[in-house]
């Protein structure tokens, strides 16, 4: 056999099993061992010899026999990796958000569709992966980005919002970017994701502009237009009294005809308030 597990020419009949591999894959293998003895049942194993990733089967022959199959699925596995990494780039160039990641030289590792063609439409320079990620940024836009990228390659998780402008079309973005750590938890990178909320942020100003004109048409309707019918009220109770001579009586009506052409001209206002409203 031309594989590596295996020394070319050696005979390994009537040898015990263990005894085939590595010292480091006998325990994995007395396991599986004991598992199909155990449970009567096919137990399966992965491991790795080098670079070479095998798979083991053992399944009991008879109570006191089993049958291993060693499987070098290192191709295979290699085959499913770069199928894993087609759906993924895929996946992320179908995305509308705008999805990237660097390592800690600050190389672009990974870039989706969206993400490269809006660099594109910001500088007019093309981006490709192994490009530096301040490739084609000017001096502004690298102090502004290089404490933030430092800051994530550090372990930090950053999360913000911000006003743009590309040739004279304002919009609002925001942007996550988040530390990527090995299996050592130690940081080997940086992923970028940043999305388009300018619809979302158009509608909550538009909410608070409302709220800001609700609060000024409560403010008129308490204040203006219940100053002058508290006056009618109040005129009107006094005019009531018998004791007022005729002067006294007329003064309070025209007082009265007084609040209600107040009253009229803030009914008016409110009518104009509510069109503006409307606009």
């Amino acid at each position: 056999m031309n594989d590596p597990l295996f020394t070319s020419g050696a005979d390994y009949l009537h040898k015990n099993i263990t005894e085939l591999f590595t010292t480091a894959h006998s325990d994995l293998l007395r396991k599986l061992l004991d598992k199909a003895f155990t449970s009567g049942k096919l137990q399966c194993a992965e491991f790795f010899h080098g670079k070479s990733l095998y798979q083991l089967k053992c399944v009991l022959f008879n109570p006191q026999q089993a049958i291993c199959i060693i499987t070098n699925n290192t191709r295979h596995r290699k085959v499913l990796l770069e199928l894993e990494e087609h759906n993924m780039q895929t996946l992320a160039d179908n995305y509308v958000d705008w999805v990237w990641s660097f390592d800690t030289n600050f190389t672009l590792v990974t870039a989706n569709k969206a993400f490269l063609d809006a660099r594109h439409r910001i500088n007019s320079k093309s981006l490709a992966l192994g490009d530096s990620i301040f490739t084609g940024v000017d001096d502004s836009g690298y102090k502004k980005w290089m404490p933030v990228y430092e800051r994530a390659l550090k372990g930090e998780t950053i999360f913000f919002e911000e006003k743009r402008n590309n040739l004279g079309r304002e919009y609002y973005v925001e942007i996550y970017l988040s530390p990527v750590y090995d299996a050592q938890n130690v940081v080997i990178g940086c992923l970028g994701i940043t999305r388009d909320i300018t619809e979302r942020k158009n509608a909550q100003l538009a909410a608070a502009g409302y709220a800001a004109k609700l609060e000024e048409f409560a403010f008129k309707t308490s204040h203006d237009l219940r100053r002058p019918v508290a006056n009618i009220m109040g005129i009107a109770g006094l005019i009531r009294n018998k004791y007022l001579d005729d002067d006294e009586k007329e003064k309070g009506i025209n007082d009265i005809i007084l609040c209600i052409n107040e009253l009229d001209g803030v009914v008016i206002s409110l009518v104009e308030l509510m069109e503006h409203y409307k606009k």
